[in-house]
């Protein structure tokens, strides 16, 4: 900032010199100009010049459960060179990913890296080139904490995380973790200026325990008091706080209220947008106030978004959208999410192809194809719109309106119920 310097005229020999006592009115008016001009000058020099503004944007995408059955995985499998390529289950979404600055997905199932690890439900392992097809696709961010994480054991976690270390250093991995020094970090990721902090955690592991001295290895919710203590020492570091949660009741349309209550403690303790995984079927979306008076933004589930699944609800998806927009005058900033969105996506699949559209894209010729419509006929792109416009089709304002009287039997038990 310019110091204000006060310049002030002095006026020499007012009485005297001329003879007469006064000066003539020609240099009287000479002096006059003389003061306003070094008037001007004062003024101009006082004047404190204003710090520019900046502003620095981020929109983010988030996709739910991708589950890989054996029904998808086979339909991309080259058995004469015994590899697998999922490019093209991607390839009609890929283009919409790319538009976002940072794009996310709930990678529900364990990579494995052979081969012959590769399997279905109830205990998952999906090839590891599912990692390049995401990469390709757009996504620079991948969740791991799901109640499949130790399908497969420690060392498939231990395999992940290497697989995305040493193949894509850029990608952000949540979740899991090979040592107990990555587990007590935060993640960041800086995107347009914007500071994230970003955690995964999962309600559980379907009844497996992590070995005793490897517990660091997956995110629980039950380990509640560390989540929340390094969610406020991230106020301090991150411009912005998202949450992704494994979380809810499997198939039903709203939110439990451990849902709810446990969402609500991670608001409170500064997350700003929580986005959520686990039911397999969308839920409602919004913002939520909590009772001590902090807001946020909650997705209470995105549903599936690849799945071999084969009941209508499992089919239908939505991608959680939000904006953010950071302004810097000076040495302050002030981050504030501009927008928020669900778009819903459908999981298209026949015999021998699976593909994920957006759903407004999707055609009544192509519902027609779907191998779902053999064994039920309300199954159409009309009938979908109509199911994400009851469930969620709009975004509500007040969480409390919307809490579920649905039981928490998925926090509370193990969850056994088939995902197939």
């Amino acid at each position: 900032m310019k110091e204000k310097i006060l310049l002030i005229p002095v006026l020499a020999g007012v009485f005297g010199m001329t003879g007469c006592g006064f000066f003539g009115m020609g240099d009287y008016n000479e002096r006059k100009e003389k003061e306003s001009e070094t008037e001007q000058v004062s003024e101009e020099e006082t004047t404190t010049t204003k710090p520019e503004e900046k502003v620095e944007e981020v929109s983010l995408i988030a996709c739910g459960d991708n589950l890989i059955h054996d029904t998808v995985y086979k339909k991309f499998y080259d058995d004469k060179n015994d590899t697998y390529d999922f490019v093209p289950l991607y390839e009609d979404i890929a283009p919409t990913i790319k538009k976002y600055d940072l794009a996310v997905i709930n990678q529900e199932t364990i990579f494995v890296k052979d081969n012959a690890d590769v399997s279905n439900y109830p205990a998952f392992g999906t090839p590891q080139v599912m990692g390049d097809a995401l990469v390709t696709s757009g996504y620079d961010i991948i969740l791991s904490a799901t109640n499949h994480t130790m399908d497969k054991g420690t060392s498939a976690i231990q395999g992940m995380v290497e697989y995305w270390r040493e193949n894509y250093p850029q990608i952000t991995l949540l979740g899991v973790h090979d040592s107990k020094e990555d587990y007590d970090s935060i993640n960041y990721v800086t995107k347009n200026g914007i500071k994230f902090a970003m955690f995964n955690y999962t309600y559980g592991l379907n009844g497996i325990e992590l070995p005793e001295g490897k517990e660091y290895m997956v995110n629980l919710l039950d380990d509640k008091d560390k989540f929340l203590k390094d969610i406020k020492t991230a106020e301090n570091e991150a411009d912005v706080t998202v949450c992704f949660l494994h979380i809810g009741e499997e198939y039903t349309y709203e939110p439990t209220e451990f849902q709810v209550e446990y969402i609500e403690d991670v608001i409170d303790a500064g997350a700003d947008v929580v986005i959520c995984a686990h039911p397999h079927v969308i839920e409602p979306y919004g913002t939520v106030q909590t009772d001590n008076g902090n807001t946020g933004v909650v997705f209470y589930s995105c549903g599936n978004f690849v799945s071999g699944q084969d009941e209508i609800d499992r089919l239908l998806g939505g991608m959680a959208t939000v904006n953010f927009k950071k302004t810097t005058v000076g040495e302050d900033s002030e981050v504030e999410v501009t927008g928020y969105d669900f778009i819903p996506v459908v999981t298209h699949y026949t015999r021998s192809e699976e593909n994920v559209y957006l759903l407004e894209d999707y055609t009544e010729t192509l519902a027609d194809e779907h191998l779902i419509k053999n064994y039920d006929n309300r199954f159409s792109a009309a009938y979908l719109k109509e199911l994400f416009d009851d469930i969620a089709g709009k975004p509500f304002d007040d969480t409390k309106t919307q809490a579920a009287s649905s039981t928490t039997a998925s926090e509370e038990t193990d969850d056994e119920d088939e995902e197939e």
